[in-house]
């Protein structure tokens, strides 16, 4: 069925037009004496002249008419979608095609609805970048390009530091912007024949083909974390933010795409673990470091499934006194064939497996049930104030505050029995809803206290700005004093700073009797490591105070650290 607005063209043997409607006129803007004696193949866009050929030899069959799209050049010099369906005219005698005809007609607004969907299909809706269905084609048409061109493969897979910081603070909207602000950055940065795809939530990937070596791919990933620490300008607001980039390479065309994302995430987690800003690259030792990942998640799920886990207490020992003034509860983990797993090889893992909030509850519940029972046993002398460890994924978690108090509630504690520690990577990275976490949990009595400080270079700042009660010296301070004169200083000088803001300084990692007279000499409060005990089980613990201070704090008497 045709349409008053469709023309009709003639071709002959030689596809030269012999007859072209005036129809022609309003569809590409030629007269039809302006085309008639022309090929049509030089109306044709050239990446669709091979389309052509193969219309005619379908068309040249008998009773066939072969219906095909393709971009013909209007004479102002733009393109049109055309759809035009062909038949040809054949000699009876000898089968060859005399002529062939063709009704045509315009399809741009199909075409373009089409394409739009298609850009929906495939596209990031917050950024217009890749999506992750066309970064998986991209990188998948990349590696086959390996066969005809050797060379290499990149991907760098980007996450935005401290992200939720920038939702939680400025709000979603401000947030969605960030992400926009830098997406076009991203493309300014990338060349012309790279992907960027927006991987889900303020993760990017970009892949890079091309380039010769690894080395390119590292200076090129230090051209993106640079260029994407200049502020944005967001609401009239100035916004800083920095990148942590992983990478991945391959010059075989044959690896899976999902090793090479894989590999990329493993080095992204790499460079944030190792202060963020920076990018790392995969290669043996990250690979042996992802293999081990891997085997401790194992070891850790079979101890949570075996019942192989275990709660360790070790002393908090009062300066002015010598004797024990507190303790702190810590995770143990006891594999079958390995033994007594190291906690700094776990608790990382099974923070990253999404495994610590719940560990977290078992461990404070626990802890919180021994310390009930030492209380209701007089002779025990154990009726000091607990820590714990929390972590920011903990803090996070909707109803963290109820569950401790409903914990506290259940073992017939008050919050001031309880001291919550937190670390500076806690604190960095903390959002408003964690922020009222800790300022309702002090509220109920709980203590806080700044676990490993003088770790980063924000720390001091967090004094002033976080809902604090104590600080824990980090122990890498502790074992270069009194020895080492500049630690040393550094050292008095945060116990001074810390009294002066009416803080309570507990020094964690001391092993020597020097190092305990330095610290006394200082003024610090309590103190915690191998010296005074290593970490017991609840039974050591109970047989350690009635070996050194049977007579301390027996029933329900508190202590405060502040001076």
């Amino acid at each position: 069925m045709f349409d008053a607005t469709d023309a009709i063209a003639v071709t002959d043997a030689d596809s030269i037009l012999t007859y072209v409607s005036a129809a022609c006129l309003p569809l590409l803007g030629y007269a039809p004496e302006e085309l008639v004696g022309k090929p049509i193949t030089a109306l044709v866009h050239p990446e669709d002249r091979a389309l052509v050929g193969t219309a005619l030899q379908r068309a040249a069959r008998a009773d066939d008419t072969r219906t095909v799209s393709l971009r013909y050049r209007r004479k102002d010099g733009s393109y049109a979608w055309i759809e035009s369906r062909s038949r040809s005219i054949v000699d009876p005698v000898t089968g060859a095609v005399r002529e062939t005809h063709a009704v045509m007609r315009d399809i741009g607004d199909m075409k373009a609805a089409q394409l739009a969907i298609e850009r929906q299909a495939l596209t990031d809706p917050l950024t217009g970048l890749a999506n992750r269905l066309l970064l998986a084609d991209r990188l998948t048409q990349s590696l086959k390009r390996l066969r005809r061109s050797p060379g290499l493969v990149g991907v760098l897979m980007l996450d935005v530091d401290r992200f939720k910081v920038i939702n939680d603070t400025l709000g979603h909207a401000s947030g969605d912007a960030v992400l926009r602000a830098l997406a076009r950055r991203l493309q300014r940065l990338a060349r012309p024949e790279d992907t960027v795809a927006r991987f889900g939530g303020d993760e990017f990937v970009i892949v890079v083909q091309g380039l010769a070596k690894p080395d390119d791919l590292s200076a090129f990933a230090g051209r993106i974390v640079s260029g994407l620490r200049e502020p944005n300008h967001i609401a009239g607001q100035e916004v800083a933010t920095t990148v942590s980039v992983g990478i991945a390479s391959t010059s075989h065309p044959d690896r899976p795409t999902g090793d090479l994302l894989h590999e990329a995430d493993v080095a992204l987690y790499r460079a944030k673990h190792r202060g963020r800003d920076r990018h790392e690259i995969y290669g043996a030792a990250l690979q042996a470091q992802a293999a081990e990942r891997v085997e401790t998640e194992r070891v850790l799920r079979r101890a949570l499934t075996d019942g192989h886990v275990a709660v360790a207490y070790q002393p908090i020992v009062d300066l002015a006194t010598g004797r024990t003034a507190g303790l702190e509860a810590l995770l143990r983990i006891t594999d079958a064939d390995l033994g007594p797993v190291a906690p700094e090889r776990f608790l990382w893992v099974a923070q990253e497996a999404g495994l610590m909030p719940a560990m977290g509850d078992w461990m404070r519940a626990t802890a919180l049930s021994q310390l009930s029972a030492w209380r209701s046993d007089a002779r025990s002398g154990a009726g000091q104030r607990i820590a714990v460890n929390v972590t920011l994924r903990e803090l996070a978690v909707a109803g963290f505050t109820s569950r401790l108090t409903a914990c506290l509630l259940a073992a017939g504690l008050d919050g001031s029995d309880l001291a919550l520690e937190v670390t500076e990577h806690v604190l960095s990275q903390a959002s408003n809803s964690v922020i009222a976490s800790l300022e309702s949990l002090r509220e109920l009595g709980v203590h806080i206290g700044l676990d490993d400080f003088g770790t980063g270079s924000s720390a001091l700042s967090y004094l002033q700005t976080f809902p604090l009660d104590y600080i824990k010296i980090d122990l890498s301070y502790i074992a270069r004093i009194p020895g080492d004169a500049r630690t040393t200083s550094i050292v008095v000088a945060l116990i001074g700073l810390a009294h002066a803001l009416d803080l309570g300084v507990v020094a964690e990692g001391v092993e020597h009797a020097d190092q305990l007279a330095a610290l006394r000499r200082a003024g610090c409060d309590r103190a915690q490591g191998f010296l005074f005990s290593r970490p017991l089980t609840a039974a050591g613990f109970e047989a350690h105070l009635k070996a050194t201070t049977p007579l301390l704090l027996r029933g329900r008497r508190r202590l405060r650290m502040r001076r």
